[in-house]
């Protein structure tokens, strides 16, 4: 584990208009792109002319090459601890089908008010520190916001999506890090059982290994798993985390 956390150590988020491959996810009638764009929240504000939005190839609805033109932005608040975050989201139109798709921010979840932060530090107290519902309101409530129920609902529904995309991190661990004490089938080294813990933890591991991989990611740590694996996800259709 003191390997493992070594890896983790995270220095200062870059921007460099560095964005990792953005990734599809489909939902209703829309779709987003979750894209990494190599800064928090408070860096896309502050630094948000600096950003590059990569253009996608091809359209995700109709897949026709080349046909993606600038649709412009539209607003979305995200709630922070102690801060309501006004971002624009940057939108692409297809001149084939006529459909948009927008490139959504790696900390930010669909159909979550809150940064993607805030909802960690919920589900990691709950589920890897054991933490009662009383307990992790203390911890991650900041005046009543965000709300016991709201709490409740996070894990609920990572509860609900954990096993998919366990399995998921475990098959890719077992093709590219064969070594990871994640897959020992015996003992405690595998790792807990209960899927949203095991989630959380498998994200380490996974982000650990892709460290190793791609330069990108090199100032990504604890505090990060969750985009990671967002991320990571949604570029194999695993759907919903939470």
């Amino acid at each position: 584990m003191y390997a493992l956390l070594s890896i983790l150590e995270k220095g200062t988020a870059r921007l460099e208009g560095f964005s990792l491959t953005a990734s599809f996810e489909s939902g209703r009638n829309a779709l987003v792109i979750v894209t990494d764009f190599g800064c928090l929240v408070h860096e896309y504000v502050e630094c948000f002319g600096q950003l590059v939005f990569p253009r996608p190839d091809r359209c995700p609805h109709c897949h026709v090459l080349d046909v993606m033109i600038g649709h412009g932005f539209y607003q979305r608040k995200a709630l922070g601890q102690v801060k309501v975050y006004v971002l624009r989201i940057k939108r692409w139109h297809c001149k084939a089908c006529h459909q948009t798709v927008s490139l959504l921010p790696s900390f930010l979840l669909r159909f979550r008010q809150y940064l993607l932060e805030v909802i960690q530090s919920v589900v990691v107290t709950r589920f890897e520190d054991e933490a009662s519902w009383a307990q992790v309101s203390r911890r991650c409530a900041v005046e009543g916001a965000p709300s016991s129920r709201t709490i409740r609902r996070w894990c609920d529904s990572l509860a609900e999506h954990a096993s998919a995309w366990w399995a998921a991190v475990q098959q890719t661990l077992a093709e590219h890090n064969a070594a990871s004490p994640l897959l020992d089938p015996l003992g405690e080294a595998a790792g807990p059982r209960d899927a949203p813990r095991a989630l959380l933890q498998a994200a380490l591991h996974l982000l650990a290994w892709a460290k190793t991989r791609w330069a990108e990611l090199a100032n990504y740590g604890l505090a990060d798993r969750l985009r990671f694996l967002w991320h990571w996800g949604a570029g194999r259709g695993l759907g919903r985390l939470l």
